[in-house]
């Protein structure tokens, strides 16, 4: 799943008949303990953040029916591991492996949120000559994108947690002067998946191999091995012409989609109509079989969408883990994060942890360009939360774009016969769709050997397209009625993520996501079965139980009593720790409507009336998964390319204006 990170859990440790095993060190400051049958400390939460924007998280510790939990008192703060296993910033003495960045040009840049976005782009900046300020309002960098560690010494990734397009991590090092090989071990995750079915509890791997895909098609629905081969063609070539036409670019106008130049390519090779229509039309030219439709179109879940709304296009996700594979970095993807921090650090970027931003600050500018999409301001820089103001002459913004426009601009150029742009933008974005939530459990498991599951799971429901239906309410995870969700078992490709270290041990690492109406949507949903809001208490309940009923209904066993320590973030605390809307884990959604030129910061050079576009200050820029191109750690490194090059072309039209 393409999710960004969590930076603190509160973790429960249960152990059969005794306390838990004291780390080896003492939690850093601002990570919630649960003390044994008392209330959590809360963390804190207030300020700006958002998908990538690096917030420290809280998780929700749960105990339930089944698992050997003690009933010891209290537990104090050195029995709680340091479950962030990034090392502090500090500097680093290790000498880069290309030239150093240009000398200083004079121009500071303040970048908010040290997500995996801001990272890259301080990098990118700081090598440019610039003076680069990275603010993060938690005490780790990576947003997302990291790992956890448990105190019986388990590791999650928390957040991304299979790597899709290496060639875009390893661009992305190589922009920094840096060869991803000298940090990060990326390995080949073989099978990519496996698919557990709900129809009949049968499973099926994805696999490289043509042969093997070709017996496997042939098995489920005679005659279908050539439709498979001739969908992956058609999947291929929207891998490799949409990426090129529209995400590698920056597409700001709706123009792009009829320019014959960027679309003519892609609609000779693929049928318009399966492009743009839902996924499961697309399906449905190729394969009879529900099974093979949903083995080629699961990869919705990446995006918080489903096979039933999702246009055709997103067919690419599927054909890059089939062609250019399936990756996992060894030792969680704590070591991308760990890498890129280490360069920024390296390169002399300033980085400031718990600095908290309370505003985008702006004036306003006759010398503005392009006044109606400036709003007629330039940013400034910013306000934090304790006051301190940080001029700068550039801002860039690795946040949720419509937390952004909803707290932390505010308009100079408003008067009060007129609305304030920035509150009309966020009114506009309000109404735009957002993806589902996700209830994220991580499970420590001892006295089991889970040889039915591969590294990546997708559990499928039975009910192909009901299933998709977001669940609001405990009811909709009543018995008899299956899920779709993901999950997650590093144990099948590094065993280091266990304690032993062994991949023949009774003891696994599994993170499971499984996803849920984001809290708008569960508030609608109760709504129309005329209850109350649920709590996330009820909800995560509800959930687990389907979980674990599901995993017994499909032979891996009762694992109740095997789970030692739980840890689970659910969509209020999506919401509260990351700044994210509605706690839409994926941010705004990824319909064709939010796409390229549609997608914040709209630019669609359309008449007003028909498309407004986004009033962004003269100076300001975004990055991060709820702007273009989308959600994603390898769209955000490619969205950071592109508005990089967006930056250097402005800075010198500038430059040429004075």
């Amino acid at each position: 799943m393409a999710f960004s990170s969590m930076s603190h859990v509160h973790v429960r440790c249960c152990a059969p008949g005794g306390g838990a095993r004291a780390p080896s060190r003492a939690p850093p400051a601002g990570i919630g303990v649960i003390p044994r049958g008392g209330a959590r400390a809360p963390p804190s939460r207030a300020g700006l953040g958002g998908l990538g924007g690096g917030l420290a998280v809280s998780g929700r510790s749960a105990s339930f029916s089944g698992v050997n939990a003690s009933s010891s008192s209290s537990k104090s703060a050195a029995n709680v591991a340091n479950v962030d296993v990034a090392p502090p910033s500090s500097g680093s003495s290790a000498t880069p492996t290309s030239t150093p960045p240009k000398p200083d040009n004079g121009k500071n840049v303040v970048i908010v949120g040290a997500g995996v976005g801001g990272l890259c782009m301080a990098g990118r900046l700081r090598r440019e000559g610039y003076a680069v300020t990275l603010l993060e309002r938690g005490t780790r960098a990576g947003g997302r994108m990291t790992s956890a560690e448990t105190p019986k010494g388990y590791r999650f990734d928390t957040g991304p947690s299979l790597l899709l397009f290496p060639d875009k991590y390893r661009e992305a090092f190589e922009a920094l002067g840096r060869d991803i090989k000298d940090y990060v071990d990326i390995v080949r995750v073989c099978p990519p998946y496996r698919i557990h079915y709900g129809e009949d509890h049968t499973s099926m791997d994805l696999s490289y191999d043509c042969e093997e895909m070709r017996a496997t098609c042939e098995s489920i629905e005679p005659g279908s091995s050539r439709s498979y081969f001739r969908w992956l063609s058609a999947a291929k070539a929207s891998l490799d012409l949409g990426v090129k036409a529209f995400i590698e670019r920056d597409c700001t106008s709706a123009l792009d989609f009829i320019n014959l130049k960027l679309v003519g390519p892609l609609a000779l090779a693929v049928n318009p109509l399966e492009l743009l229509l839902p996924q499961q039309f697309q399906m449905s030219q190729y394969f009879k079989s529900d099974k093979l439709k949903a083995l080629f179109s699961y990869q919705e879940l990446y995006v918080g969408l489903s096979p039933y709304n999702a246009p055709g296009v997103f067919s690419l996700l599927a054909a890059t883990e089939i062609t250019d594979g399936v990756w996992y970095p060894k030792g969680g993807f704590q070591t991308v994060r760990n890498a890129l921090l280490k360069i920024c650090e390296e390169d002399g970027v300033d980085v400031r942890f718990e600095s908290e931003v309370a505003e985008i600050t702006t004036v306003h500018d006759d010398a503005a360009p392009d006044s109606v999409a400036t709003n007629g301001e330039r940013a400034t820089g910013v306000r934090l939360a304790d006051g301190t103001t940080l001029d700068a002459n550039l801002v860039v913004c690795n946040a949720d774009i419509p937390v952004v426009y909803d707290k932390y601009l505010r308009s100079d150029a408003s008067v009060e016969s007129q609305p304030n742009p920035y509150a009309t933008e966020a009114a506009r974005q309000n109404d735009m769709d957002y993806s589902v939530s996700v209830i994220n459990f991580c499970w420590s498991l001892k006295g089991t050997k889970l040889d039915g599951l591969r590294h990546h799971n997708v559990f499928l429901s039975g009910d192909y397209e009901g299933s998709w239906n977001r669940s609001g309410v405990p009811e909709d995870f009543r018995e008899g009625v299956q899920h779709n969700f993901y999950v997650h078992r590093p144990k099948a490709t590094d065993p280091s993520c266990v304690p032993s270290n062994s991949a023949d041990a009774d003891e696994e690492s599994l993170m499971v996501l499984l996803p849920v109406g984001n809290l708008a949507q569960m508030e609608k949903r109760a709504k129309e079965k005329g209850v109350a809001m649920p709590t996330m208490e009820e909800m995560v309940a509800a959930g687990r139980e389907s979980v674990l009923r599901r995993f017994e209904e499909s032979g891996h066993g009762n694992l109740r009593d095997c789970i030692v320590e739980e840890t689970v973030i659910d969509p209020r605390e999506w919401e509260e720790a990351y700044n994210l809307k509605h706690g839409a884990v994926f941010g705004l959604s990824h319909g064709l409507l939010q796409l390229a030129c549609f997608r914040p910061p709209t630019k669609t050079q359309l008449p007003a009336a028909v498309w407004p576009e986004t009033p962004v200050p003269d100076g300001l820029h975004f990055i991060g998964a709820s702007t273009r191109p989308g959600n994603g750690v390898p769209l955000v490194m490619m969205g950071v390319a592109v508005e990089f090059e967006n930056i250097l072309k402005a800075e010198k039209a500038r430059t040429m204006a004075r």
